[in-house]
């Protein structure tokens, strides 16, 4: 009875603040409004963050290869390139470069359904993919979570998400048309030109611009969602019993919860032959609804909500009886989470990987960060990433796990050292237990960290250093940790002070 009357009482509280907070909420927060409020020069390249912006020189918008190398041929200084813009420290841009937006070359070039095959143009998103693939019952074998991306995008960051044993993105990729910096486009897959292979996936397009990639696809089938919560000590036993072998697993992760971090709640994808619950193909995004993105400011606003999240939101949700297909599962569009940056402040992700054996002292260090530092975590995602097959700037070489973490930041200048304090923390806590961090984030580490952790980055630059001589190709990432990068000291934001 006492925790029938606590849980009456939790829920009646709950609504009280919620509907009081989405009264206030619906009458001044609009993600639209903030992400158009990000920038209005139409020269200054963003995230969605908006802590990134970049002022580059000329835009283009290719929608042909021959649109892609005439525009390397007619000019001569730095060429940045970026896709939907959801790499979040400087990866897509660089200053007063000529910025390649990809996103109008998007089109499929040919899908063989026999073999399961698909070729197209790099600056497609992946819903775009999924909508010419998912009437011929196929599916995307590896992406993100969610499908707003553009391909080229995760080509060039090497991509992951939840699928059991899949690990990156490389794994799905048949090969790559690829343009270098004297404007010849070149054939690369593991066979053939595949130094240019391996250092383009994975290389933030430091190459040169990829102009086609053909991928494998699988079959759309169905999957049946199973929960199970437990305590983060029992989670490495778990993995191991249930997960890392399991044949007819499809997707894993798990939902380590804030504020306390203790608890994890497992959600697997299993294969089925059991008829769906949901006939829905792909999800579908609507940009007028603002009840998702308001309930994720509501928990950046409240540890007691959040406390409660995993009993009165997630735990019904997840334990739902649900069949799907891969497709809808892999549907999500990133903005209906609330990913839209305003004047003050942001959602933002961090990534770490560490091996399987340090999972539990990573975690215990990684609560204590979070602690000592106040940080507004809202979600903890881990997923396994199997050892990558040999990308150049790989970030697991060996068996890992992931850790994605959602946080919120203010922008000013207080609370920007405040996120570079405790990143630097857990990318040391990550680089001593043997792991690595991802770059698709804020340039927080030290190019001494970055060679440690990356450890053929070196054989990455001197790649670079023939395929792009004069080192046309950059953005502020690669720009800071490049042994060869030319002077630009009358560069406005050059980072070769660092």
């Amino acid at each position: 009875m006492k925790f029938l009357r606590f849980m009456i009482k939790s829920g009646l509280t709950l609504s009280l603040l919620a509907v009081a907070s989405i009264w206030f909420f619906l009458d001044h927060f609009n993600p639209a409004a903030a992400i158009a409020s990000i920038s209005k020069n139409p020269l200054v390249v963003n995230d969605v963050t908006g802590l990134n912006p970049v002022s580059v020189a000329l835009i283009i918008k290719p929608k042909t290869e021959l649109d892609i190398t005439d525009a390397i041929m007619a000019t001569t200084g730095p060429i940045s390139i970026g896709g939907a813009r959801y790499s979040m420290g400087g990866q897509i841009a660089f200053p007063d470069s000529l910025h390649l937006d990809m996103r109008e070359y998007n089109k499929v070039i040919s899908l063989d359904k026999d073999n399961r095959l698909i070729t197209v143009q790099p600056g497609i998103t992946w819903r775009e993919v999924q909508q010419a693939i998912d009437p011929h019952e196929l599916s995307i074998r590896i992406m993100q979570d969610f499908n707003n991306f553009t391909v080229g995008g995760s080509l060039s960051v090497n991509a992951h998400g939840r699928y059991a044993n899949e690990g990156p993105i490389i794994n799905s990729v048949r090969g790559i048309r690829i343009a270098l910096a004297d404007g010849k486009v070149y054939e690369a897959n593991p066979n053939k030109n595949n130094a240019l292979f391996y250092a383009a996936i994975g290389g933030y397009g430091g190459i040169g611009v990829i102009t086609e990639v053909t991928l494998k696809l699988t079959e759309n089938i169905h999957m049946e969602r199973f929960t199970e919560s437990m305590s983060f000590v029992d989670f490495l036993d778990y993995f191991k019993q249930h997960i890392r072998d399991n044949n007819d697993l499809v997707m894993h992760n798990a939902l380590l919860y804030p504020p306390s971090f203790e608890n994890i709640l497992n959600i697997n994808w299993m294969k089925t032959d059991k008829a769906l619950t949901n006939p829905q193909r792909l999800q579908i995004f609507d940009p007028e609804d603002r009840i998702k993105p308001l309930l994720i400011e509501l928990l950046s606003r409240s540890d007691f909500l959040k406390r409660l999240r995993r009993s009165l939101y997630d735990r019904p949700m997840y334990n739902r009886h649900a069949v799907v297909t891969r497709n809808w599962e892999s549907s999500a569009d990133l903005r209906q989470y609330g990913f839209s940056a305003n004047q003050d402040s942001t959602l933002a992700l961090r990534e770490y990987f560490v091996p399987l054996e340090h999972f539990e002292i990573f975690v215990l260090k990684m609560r204590d960060v979070f602690i000592r530092h106040d940080v507004n975590v809202l979600n903890i995602s881990i997923r396994f990433s199997p050892k990558d097959p040999g990308s150049l700037l790989a970030w697991a070489h060996k068996d890992m796990f992931s850790f994605v973490v959602t946080y919120h930041q203010n922008k000013d200048k207080e609370s920007l050292q405040k996120v570079a304090a405790w990143s630097q923390e857990l990318i040391n806590s990550a680089v001593d237990a043997g792991g690595s961090f991802y770059m698709p984030f804020q340039k927080q580490a030290s190019t001494e960290q970055f060679f440690r952790v990356y450890r053929d980055a070196q054989l990455y630059f001197d790649i670079k250093k023939k395929a792009d001589p004069d080192n046309r190709f950059n953005n502020l990432l690669l720009d800071k940790h490049n042994p060869y990068r030319l002077k630009a000291d009358n560069i406005p934001g050059s980072s070769n002070q660092s």
